[in-house]
C-alpha cells in the first residue's frame, strides 16, 4: 500500500483570526483545508504518514500565531515536520513546536525515513530578507545526509524554489545560492524531487533529471507568469505524494470553491 505524504505551504497565519492577506482570511482558509483533509482521511481516502509544512507558517511572526497553528493541527502535530519561510521566526517555531525541530543550531531542518524514502527539509530563511539562501554550512550538512543514505530515494523540501518560475517579481526573491544547491544534488542521483512553496502557485520543471515542484498556498494564490504580483481568485490547495517502493506520484489538489474574502 502506498505511503502518502501531505505538503502544506504558505499559510500566512496571523494572531488576529479575522486578519486578511490580499483580501483572504488566511486562518479560515487553512481551517477549511484541514477540515477537507480530515473528512477525506476519515472516509479512508487518504492516510498521511507525514505532513510537511514548507514555510511562511506565520505572516506576522507572533507567538500567538504559532500557537493558533498548533491548535489547528490538533492531533496531527506528531506527524508534522516544519521548515521556515521568509516570514517565519525560528525562535518562536522552536518554542511552540519543540518536539518537531532541532532545539538549537542556526537552522531548522530535518532528515527522516519514510517507507524506504529519505525526506530532507532545508532551511532557506534569511533574517530580514524575502529571498532565500541555503548557505555553505547547510549545504555540507545536506551532502553528509545524502552520503549517509545513498540507497534511499530522496525528496528535498524547502521554502524557496531553486529555479525561476517565469514570474519576474518572484524570480527576484528566489533562492540566491541555487547553483551551490544544484551542485550538491547533481552528485547524488538518489534525489528524485525538490519540492518548495513561496510562489503561491503550482509549477513543475525537470532539472538534470530531478523534478522541481512548487505547491499552491493554503490561502492566497498568485497568478503565474506575471511581471508583478497579481492575485489569482482560484481556491487554495496542497500537494500529496504517494510513495510505493521506488516509485513516486504527486499531484496538487484544490478545495471546492469557498469564499474567505475579507468584507
Amino acid at each position: 500500500m502506498p505511503t502518502e505524504i501531505l505538503q502544506l505551504t504558505d499559510l500566512h497565519l496571523m494572531a488576529d483570526r479575522n486578519a486578511a492577506l490580499k483580501g483572504v482570511r488566511t486562518r479560515d482558509s487553512l481551517a477549511d483545508v484541514l477540515r477537507f483533509l480530515r473528512e477525506r482521511s476519515q472516509a479512508g481516502e487518504w492516510d498521511f504518514g507525514s505532513i510537511i509544512l514548507t514555510g511562511d507558517l506565520a505572516h506576522d511572526e507572533k507567538l500567538a500565531t504559532y500557537e493558533a497553528l498548533r491548535e489547528l493541527l490538533g492531533d496531527w502535530v506528531s506527524r508534522c515536520r516544519l521548515i521556515p519561510g521568509n516570514h517565519d521566526d525560528r525562535a518562536l517555531i522552536r518554542k511552540v513546536f519543540p518536539e518537531l525541530v532541532p532545539a538549537r543550531g542556526e537552522f531548522i531542518n530535518f532528515s527522516v525515513e519514510s517507507s524506504g524514502w529519505r525526506l530532507i527539509g532545508l532551511d532557506s530563511h534569511v533574517d530580514g530578507e524575502v529571498y532565500g539562501r541555503i548557505g555553505e554550512t547547510q549545504s555540507q550538512w545536506l551532502a553528509a545526509e545524502l552520503s549517509a543514505h545513498i540507497a534511499q530515494p530522496t525528496i528535498l523540501f524547502m521554502h524557496h524554489p531553486p529555479v525561476p518560475v517565469h514570474s519576474a517579481w518572484l524570480d527576484c526573491i528566489g533562492l540566491r545560492d541555487a547553483g551551490a544547491l544544484i551542485d550538491v544534488v547533481r552528485s547524488f542521483p538518489q534525489v528524485r524531487v525538490i519540492c518548495t512553496g513561496h510562489v503561491h502557485q503550482e509549477f513543475s520543471v525537470t532539472l538534470n533529471g530531478v523534478r522541481v515542484l512548487t505547491t499552491p498556498s493554503t490561502g492566497v494564490q498568485f497568478r503565474p507568469r506575471q511581471d508583478e504580483l497579481i492575485c489569482d481568485p482560484i481556491p487554495p490547495g496542497f500537494r500529496i505524494f504517494r510513495l510505493a517502493g521506488r516509485t513516486l506520484e504527486s499531484n496538487v489538489i484544490r478545495l471546492p470553491e469557498l469564499n474567505h474574502s475579507a468584507t
